[in-house]
This record gives C-alpha cells, sequence and structure tokens, in this order.
C-alpha cells in the first residue's frame, strides 16, 4: 500500500497501480473536501515516484526532495506562481527520472493562472508529473479537468475516525464518538478536535453566536467583533454550516444524522423553518465567495450580518 492511511484505499489503490503497471499520467486531480488525506497521499505519491528503489517508507509529513516543488496557500494562487512552475518545468531533473509538482488549493488559482497552466498540461515535458490538489471542481476550468486523471477522494465514515481516536490517540469512547460525528468524514478536523481545547471551543461559540443572530437579531452587529478574526473564519463558516444542517435534520426527523450529537437536545429546541435555513447558507456562501475574490473584508463581514440580522 501507497501509505498506512485511515480510508480512502480505493484511491490509494488506484495510485499504486498507476506506478506498478506503469500508467501514470501527466497531471492528476485529487478532489475531494478539506481533510480527507488528499495532501498527505499527494506527498506518498510524489515520493514514491521520486526514489522508487527505497524500502524503507518515504513518506514524512515534512518530506523534501530536490524533483519535488510544493505550492500551498490559503489565498488565492497567483499566476506568477503558476509561471515561475512553467519556467522550472524546462529543467531537466537533478536526480530523479521525474520533477513532480504539487499544487494545493488549487481551486484558488486565479483564472489567469489556470490558463497559463494549460500549456504546461497540454505539452508536458515527459519527466513532468503535476498533481492538483481540491475541495472544489467549481472553480476548476473545464480544459484543466478535462487533461488531469482526477482521482476521487471521499469522506472518511464515521466509524473508521472513532476508531483512530480511540486506538491511535487514546481517546476516551464519548470523545472519540463526539469528534468524530463533528468532524464529519474528516480526519483533519477530528485531530484538531482532539489536540486543540481552543478549536472546540469556537464550535461552541459559533453556535452560541449564530443562534443569537438567528433567533433574537435585536442589534444585528452585536457579535460583529467574534467574525473580525480573518484567520477564523473559515472554521466559524463550517462549523454554523454544521449547525444549520443539523436543525434541518431534526426539521425532517433524521436526528442519526446530526454532527454536534452533544448539542441534540439544543437544536431540538430550536424553532427555525428549513426555507429559513437555506437563505443563511446561501448568505454564507456569498460572503466565502467575496473574500475568495479580496473585497474588503469588515464590509463583507458586515453586509453578511446585515442580510442575516435582516432575514
Amino acid at each position: 500500500m501507497l501509505i498506512d492511511f485511515v480510508g480512502n484505499k480505493q484511491a490509494l489503490i488506484e495510485l499504486e497501480n498507476n506506478i506498478k503497471n506503469d500508467e501514470l499520467s501527466h497531471g492528476y486531480l485529487f478532489l475531494g473536501r478539506e481533510g480527507v488525506g488528499k495532501f498527505t497521499a499527494a506527498k506518498a505519491f510524489a515520493s514514491r515516484l521520486l526514489e522508487p528503489d527505497r524500502k524503507d517508507l518515504i513518506y514524512r509529513q515534512d518530506y523534501q526532495h530536490q524533483d519535488l516543488r510544493i505550492i500551498r496557500s490559503e489565498d488565492s494562487i497567483k499566476k506568477s506562481q503558476i509561471e515561475d512552475l512553467i519556467k522550472d518545468s524546462k529543467l531537466k531533473p537533478f536526480s530523479s527520472k521525474y520533477k513532480v509538482y504539487i499544487i494545493d488549493n488549487f481551486d484558488e488559482v486565479t483564472i489567469s493562472g489556470q490558463n497559463a497552466m494549460l500549456k504546461m498540461l497540454e505539452e508536458p515535458e515527459d519527466y513532468l508529473k503535476i498533481i492538483l490538489i481540491s475541495s472544489s471542481a467549481e472553480n476548476i476550468l473545464p480544459t484543466i479537468m478535462s487533461r488531469s486523471r482526477i482521482i476521487k477522494f471521499r469522506d472518511i465514515p464515521v466509524k473508521q475516525i472513532e476508531d483512530f481516536l480511540k486506538t491511535r490517540e487514546g481517546l476516551s469512547e464519548k470523545n472519540s464518538k463526539i469528534f468524530a460525528r463533528i468532524s464529519s468524514g474528516s480526519m483533519k478536523k477530528a485531530l484538531r478536535l482532539a489536540n486543540d481545547p481552543e478549536y472546540l471551543q469556537l464550535r461552541d461559540k459559533t453556535i452560541e453566536v449564530f443562534d443569537k443572530l438567528i433567533n433574537i437579531g435585536d442589534y444585528t452587529f452585536r457579535d460583529k467583533e467574534f467574525f473580525m478574526d480573518e484567520s477564523k473564519i473559515l472554521d466559524i463558516f463550517d462549523f454554523a454550516m454544521s449547525y444549520l444542517k443539523d436543525i434541518v435534520y431534526i426539521n425532517n426527523s433524521m436526528p442519526e444524522y446530526i454532527s454536534n450529537i452533544d448539542k441534540i437536545e439544543f437544536v431540538k429546541k430550536q424553532n427555525i423553518a428549513t426555507e429559513k435555513i437555506i437563505e443563511i447558507s446561501e448568505a454564507i456562501l456569498q460572503v466565502k465567495k467575496l473574500l475568495r475574490e479580496n473585497v474588503n473584508y469588515e464590509l463583507s463581514i458586515e453586509n453578511f450580518l446585515i442580510r442575516i440580522g435582516g432575514i
């Protein structure tokens, strides 16, 4: 097996077979939600391509190689970064048969950057292997998609995450079950919940704030400060969407699908119509889109709060 891994065995087997059968593509797109192991698998795959004769487990979180280039960014990836890769791709590998490029959060690459990359995918050097990683195909050009071999990564089954937290992290059965359910199939999220108390506190505060915004709504900007830490805003929206989905499940008599199982009695008390939740969810998606487009942060949050407060 490519790497000792929880979940997504089928994706790993497919990559392993690509290597064994010498059926490698010049371009790959690893597609799946955040936290299901796409980047870990990409580095493991790269290490096998770059050092195929090593018998020990090559993959490490800090794995580096002179023929491996990695681009990761929480913000949009600029055209200039892609152009640097294009120039570098013309140089032959230093010590390996291949050069491997990994671009994480590829859906954050600007359209001009994706267009610049097309030529590299259309006429790749024989030694070049490109691994694109994305949680969504929505912002990726169809021409990029058509020139990449798509490897789909599924959400990790809750039971597998729960067992991992108990056996590998030493958590109690109760906490393992709660964190596995809250994680909604993301191992990265489950491990953060298990090891970062502030992350769990942020979940609790998010539910509290959205409860007030939706049910009280007497002063729209009362909790504005909570939203002003840009480094936490995506986590806040992630927790908010999970909370809102739980209310929908309760409204439709589907409590077995609830993520925040430790909050189930609180969720049951909510008296929010599904139509209203859809409007709030759309508002969250809209503000996330604006933030990706680098619209003024404070103005985007204020408009969001006005919209939520007026719903």
